[in-house]
C-alpha cells in the first residue's frame, strides 16, 4: 500500500505576514493532525525548538497558545504534553463542532453564497472512499465538513473550526480501538451537500445535527446503540521520513496523560 500524503489543516486564508509564534503553532497543530505527535506524548522544549529551529520563548508561547486551545495539557513537574481525549470529552466537542457548522449553514444559505467548494470536497471525499485507507478518508471528511465553514465567509467562524478539527482528530487518535473512521458515510454527506446547495437551511440543520450526534454515538462504543461500517487505521500511514518521529526516539520523551 502506497503512503497517503502527510495530513495538513486546510489553509483558512492567506497570510501575507505570519509571526514566528503563528507558524509554531501551524507546525505542531499539523504534526498533532497528521498523528506524527500523539495523544500523550510528551513534548521536550529543547528538541522541538531545534527541530524547527526557533528560540526556546517563541516556542513557550506557541505552546502556551495551544494549551489555551485545548490542544495541550500543562501539569506542574510533567511539563507539556499533546492532549489526549476522554469519552467525557466526546459530547461536548462535537456539540461545538454542530454549533459552528449549524451557523455556517445558516450564512451560506442566508447570503446565497458559492457552494462550489463543498461539491468538490464531496467528490474528493467519495473518491477517498474507493481508496479505502483510513487517514485519507478522514482528511476528506474534515475537509468536507471544513468546506462548508469555510464557504461562510467568516474568519472567526473558520478560525474555531480549524482548532475543532483538530479536537476530533486527536478524539479518534485516543481511541483505544485504534484509529477508525466511518467508510459509509457519503450518503449522509451528499444530501447534506444537496440541501446546502439547495437553500434548504431546515433540512441542512437537521443533517448536521444527525451527522453529529452519529459520530459521537460511535465513539462512545457499540453499546450505544449505534452501528457504523468502519476502516481501521495502520501504522505504515505515517511516512517514515516525517521529521517529527525524532521525537518519539527516547521513551522518557513519552509520558501518558
Amino acid at each position: 500500500m502506497t503512503n497517503p500524503p502527510t495530513s495538513e489543516l486546510p489553509v483558512l486564508r492567506k497570510v501575507v505576514r505570519a509571526s514566528t509564534i503563528d507558524l509554531i503553532v501551524d507546525q505542531i497543530r499539523n504534526a498533532i493532525y497528521s498523528g506524527s505527535l500523539e495523544p500523550g506524548q510528551s513534548i521536550s522544549e529543547v528538541r522541538t525548538a531545534e527541530l524547527l529551529g526557533v528560540s526556546r520563548p517563541s516556542l513557550r508561547e506557541a505552546l502556551q497558545r495551544l494549551i489555551s486551545e485545548g490542544v495541550m495539557t500543562h501539569a506542574p513537574g510533567r511539563g507539556v504534553h499533546v492532549r489526549r481525549m476522554r469519552t467525557a470529552d466526546i459530547d461536548d466537542i462535537y456539540a461545538v463542532r454542530e454549533a459552528i457548522e449549524s451557523q455556517a449553514v445558516k450564512l451560506v444559505v442566508r447570503q446565497g453564497r458559492s457552494t462550489s467548494r463543498i461539491g468538490t470536497a464531496l467528490r474528493e471525499l467519495e473518491h477517498a472512499i474507493e481508496g479505502n485507507v483510513a487517514r485519507t478518508i478522514g482528511d476528506a471528511d474534515l475537509n468536507f465538513h471544513h468546506a462548508i465553514v469555510a464557504s461562510s465567509g467568516s474568519a472567526r467562524l473558520t478560525d474555531l473550526m480549524k482548532v475543532s478539527m483538530v479536537h476530533t482528530r486527536l478524539l479518534s487518535l485516543s481511541e483505544k480501538r485504534g484509529y477508525e473512521v466511518r467508510c459509509d458515510l457519503i450518503d449522509s454527506h451528499r444530501k447534506l451537500a444537496e440541501a446546502v446547495a439547495a437553500g434548504d437551511e431546515p433540512r441542512s440543520l437537521a443533517i448536521v445535527a444527525r451527522i453529529m450526534d452519529e459520530a459521537a454515538s460511535r465513539l462512545h462504543g457499540p453499546d450505544d446503540g449505534f452501528d457504523a461500517q468502519v476502516v481501521r487505521g495502520h501504522d505504515d500511514e505515517t511516512p517514515a521520513g516525517d521529521q517529527w518521529l525524532q521525537l518519539r526516539e527516547r521513551p522518557n520523551d513519552t509520558m501518558r496523560a
